[in-house]
């Protein structure tokens, strides 16, 4: 060999070697290499490049830029067995059908492959229809009840969107279906209406690692559903403080006559403050008022959606001393309370009708008469009239 072309080898080497001595970021089936040596973080500013030698290797840095939200990188396929160009292209489609985040956030991905020396150089470009921030947004959860929490804090607080990354089989949409309607139900005084949510699933609900997306639409700006929230809570606060302290019977049918004798418009909203507050609600709003002074007063209840005389009714299933009754304070504004507070399941039945696997068996022994009684004191029985005592004159 000429002392020209030993040079030259030795150029090719060192620059080899210079290639290779950048920072490491990953010792996984692959190495990964910034730009940017004092900084690690991957953003969509940095050009990352990876060094791999086995197909995973290969879509373990795809799903890595992905993660990192880069627009572009490079790979370098050094000593790899098998095909660069069909495994980019495998790698490319599974990883924005298969991955899930790369199914939840990538539109396409782009490559092109290029032979340099000992070694292939494959440049991609990621093409994404969500921005960074949405990407780096994405939160973890290890467990159902983790994304119950999630959902619960997203429709407190007005989100809008939330996304989840899970690995949990029982995440599923029949699990997550209607979990809203039910933390609504519990939680007027948390809640002023009931969101609307959708999911979706990325890639596919059957997968076992998946991305759970979920858009809440609400009735009204933030601010103004809290401004509502603050109104009932109040009205609520106020009720119950003046019966604190009384046995459970006596607070429950308080609860139920304030609810009915809130009602001016008994066909108006549906909402506990379109009950408390504006005094117009139909059966839902009675049932959720009735629901929120319950939870004011410290007492077990739940909302019941079912039929009376075949049309759509709401009312209550509330628990006194181990014992639950149903509740329905809408009746007890044209009713008499008796007629529909502290009712058991046979009782309900004439006209009623619920599943009766969704809710607790009623039945107990306390009726609505022994707790008016408890409330009202006796009626003093008139005094007979004495009879004449004869003047002495007589």
């Amino acid at each position: 060999m000429s002392r020209r072309g030993f040079l030259r080898l030795a150029a090719a080497l060192l620059a080899l070697l210079l290639a290779g001595g950048c920072s490491r970021l990953y010792e996984k089936e692959y190495s990964s290499v910034t730009r940017h040596e004092e900084s690690t973080d991957l953003s969509r500013s940095d050009v990352p490049y990876y060094e791999v030698h086995t197909y995973l290797g290969m879509k373990n840095a795809v799903q890595g830029l992905i993660a990192a939200g880069a627009e572009t990188g490079t790979v370098h396929a050094v000593d790899y067995s098998g095909s660069v160009q069909d495994d980019i292209s495998r790698v490319c489609l599974e990883a924005t059908r298969d991955y899930p985040l790369g199914a939840y956030a990538v539109e396409y991905i782009s490559q092109s492959v290029n032979r340099i020396l000992s070694y292939y150089e494959i440049k991609l470009r990621i093409s994404y229809h969500l921005s960074a921030e949405e990407i780096l947004s994405v939160r973890t959860a290890s467990s159902l009840g983790d994304v119950y929490a999630m959902m619960e804090l997203a429709a407190v607080n007005g989100t809008e969107h939330l996304a989840v990354e899970t690995s949990t089989l029982t995440v599923t949409e029949r699990a997550l279906n209607g979990y809203v309607e039910g933390y609504y139900r519990k939680h007027p005084e948390l809640l002023a209406s009931m969101p609307k949510v959708t999911v979706i699933f990325h890639p596919s609900e059957e997968s076992v690692s998946k991305i759970v997306e979920f858009d809440f639409s609400y009735r009204e700006p933030h601010d103004d559903a809290q401004a509502r929230l603050e109104a009932v809570r109040q009205t609520a606060e106020s009720i119950a403080a003046e019966y604190r302290g009384e046995d459970a019977g006596i607070l429950a049918l308080v609860c139920c006559t304030s609810v009915a004798r809130s009602i001016l418009n008994p066909s108006g909203g549906d909402t506990a403050y379109d009950a408390l507050v504006l005094g117009s609600s139909g059966s839902e709003g009675c049932a959720m008022a009735y629901q929120l002074l319950c939870n004011e007063c410290g007492l077990e209840c739940q909302v019941v959606e079912g039929r009376v005389d075949g049309a759509r009714r709401y009312w209550n299933i509330i628990r006194i001393g181990g014992s639950y009754y149903h509740v329905d304070a809408y009746a007890c504004i044209s009713e008499a309370v008796a007629e529909a507070f502290l009712r058991s399941d046979d009782e309900m039945r004439l006209r009623y009708w619920w599943d009766v696997n969704k809710y607790p068996a009623c039945g107990g022994e306390l009726t609505a008469q022994q707790i008016l009684d408890e409330l009202l004191p006796p009626e003093t029985a008139e005094p007979e009239d004495e009879a004449e005592v004869p003047s002495e004159e007589a």
